[in-house]
């Protein structure tokens, strides 16, 4: 009895142990069947996610592709377009361009920022009869010095003679670590930080981390760095003022265009007589030979830029005695053979148009018939004549034979922090421009489409707006911004900053940077 109990009893373990074995195997198999499984969603959801990170990857380098659109259509002045579109599984997207991202409850800029908006650094004259105005026009920057503004040029001329507050190769070798300056143009904006006196909070201003948005740490006040007011804007520096790109096709390639520059003279008057007459033909001519004068040129003592001017004219005469004396070679279609309309078209042209606002009010004296002839400008330089022919000879004329005119500001978009950088342009001058720009995305109309509208809304006299037609423009084909993808009820987005060169026929991007992956919220979207 007892030894059959005791074997029931063993049955009755092993059984157990059999069970709880069982129970144990199925719970790891369940275990590892839920691992599996969760495994698996995890897959498909990465999988998803990451399919949905590429399309939205896709959708902000869209957006690039229509920011050529736009430029090439002439509608980068205005708020450029939002794209919505459907994938073939049912999402629906967007694609925009913005001109900055905001924080979190503002309003983002949408469209382009025309890089013809800031001071070209690339453009500034080194040489040192044009020294002088490159450092006023630096100096007219917010926070900037002497020192500074000659240390920038130093940084990008060719010698090693520092200017008078400047520093060359022998400063910066003393420095730890030591380096040396380019001795080039800049190759990046951030290259500025290595330019003796700049620093961070000049040249970015809260920004710190230069990536045009207003991150947390730079909207908290004095609770981390970098310091900050804490009032929601975004205040940038220097760097927001300036620029290494801004570029507008010249229109020398463009069908039937004269170029005013030419040394061909007598094919310049041929071109000139068919499309304006004889009157015209003869006074560019004669004045690319002699010299034009103007009657309402700023007086020796006034603007800013008067020593260049006046080494201008010293050039200019300095030719036509060369000419006199027969020092210059005859030029293409120029001997003394030649001649149109009584005038003997020898030697070479002189005198170069700085802009077609040369072309109102002259006066030149010329030798014609073997007469000495006084020739007045067949434009007067009066207000209406300009705004009137002005966008007619922007159509017609090129002053260059370069495809590409750099650095020229555009006066509907600049700063008056930007504009108070052309010589002649006071702060007064400055604030009235900008307070007269076209607001809220608007296109160019008749009146902003030409420089002419600062003369006809009389911000300018006619010599001072003569003065700084060759640094103006209302065009640019060079713009930056934010090209956003973005999945219609998703809150992550892909960001893009980009800068697009339209000067020429292919649009070149000549930077793209990736920005970490964002909430559209957090981006003000």
């Amino acid at each position: 009895m007892i030894r059959r109990g005791g074997r029931r009893s063993e049955v009755v373990r092993r059984s157990g142990f059999i069970l709880l074995l069982v129970l144990v195997v199925t719970a790891l198999l369940s275990f590892a069947v839920y691992s599996f499984s969760h495994l698996m969603v995890l897959e498909a959801t990465a999988a998803s996610e990451g399919l949905q990170q590429v399309r939205r990857r896709r959708l902000a380098e869209s957006a690039i592709e229509l920011a050529g659109v736009v430029i090439r259509q002439g509608s980068a002045g205005r708020v450029a377009p939002q794209m919505d579109l459907s994938f073939d599984d049912g999402q629906q997207a967007r694609l925009l361009l913005l001109q900055s991202l905001s924080a979190a409850g503002a309003e983002p800029r949408a469209g382009l920022v025309n890089e013809s908006s800031r001071l070209n650094l690339r453009t500034l004259p080194l040489q040192l009869s044009r020294r002088q105005q490159s450092r006023n026009r630096l100096l007219a920057l917010p926070g900037m010095t002497p020192p500074l503004a000659d240390a920038v040029l130093d940084w990008m001329d060719e010698d090693n003679d520092p200017s008078e507050f400047g520093a060359e190769a022998s400063w910066y070798l003393s420095q730890t670590p030591p380096r040396l300056p380019r001795n080039g143009f800049f190759q990046d904006l951030h290259e500025l930080l290595q330019v003796r006196g700049m620093t961070p909070e000049l040249l970015y201003g809260e920004d710190q981390n230069a990536n045009g948005i207003l991150d947390p740490e730079e909207n908290d006040g004095s609770s981390s760095l970098p310091a900050d007011n804490r009032d929601g804007v975004l205040q940038t520096g220097l760097y927001a003022l300036l620029t290494l790109a801004s570029a507008e096709s010249s229109g020398v390639n463009r069908a039937g265009s004269i170029q005013l520059n030419d040394s061909d003279l007598v094919g310049l008057f041929d071109r000139i007589q068919n499309r304006f007459g004889s009157e015209a033909a003869l006074f560019i001519v004669a004045g690319r030979m002699n010299g034009i004068n103007w009657l309402d040129d700023l007086r020796p003592d006034e603007g800013e830029d008067m020593e260049t001017r006046r080494l201008e004219r010293l050039e200019q005469a300095e030719a036509r005695l060369n000419a006199q004396l027969g020092l210059e070679k005859t030029v293409r279609g120029g001997d003394s053979s030649t001649s149109r309309a009584g005038l003997r078209l020898s030697g070479r042209g002189v005198f170069r148009f700085r802009s077609l606002v040369d072309l109102f009010g002259g006066e030149v004296r010329a030798t014609v018939s073997g007469e000495d002839r006084l020739l007045r400008s067949p434009w007067p330089a009066d207000p209406a004549t300009i705004s009137r022919m002005l966008p007619e000879f922007e159509q017609v004329f090129a002053l260059t034979s370069d495809a590409i005119m750099a650095g020229r500001i555009n006066i509907n978009s600049a700063s008056a922090e930007v504009l108070a950088t052309i010589p002649g342009i006071s702060d007064s001058a400055a604030r009235s421009i900008r307070s007269l720009q076209p607001r809220g995305g608007a296109g160019l109309t008749a009146e902003n489409g030409s420089v002419a509208w600062l003369l006809t809304r009389g911000v300018l006299t006619t010599g001072e707006f003569r003065a700084i037609a060759p640094l103006i423009t209302t065009g640019g084909d060079v713009f930056s911004g934010f090209a956003v993808g973005q999945i219609i009820g998703q809150r992550p987005i892909s960001v893009i900053r980009f800068v697009l060169d339209a000067s020429q026929a292919t649009p070149q991007v000549l930077q793209f940077e990736d920005l970490p992956v964002m909430s559209a919220v957090a981006a003000g979207l």
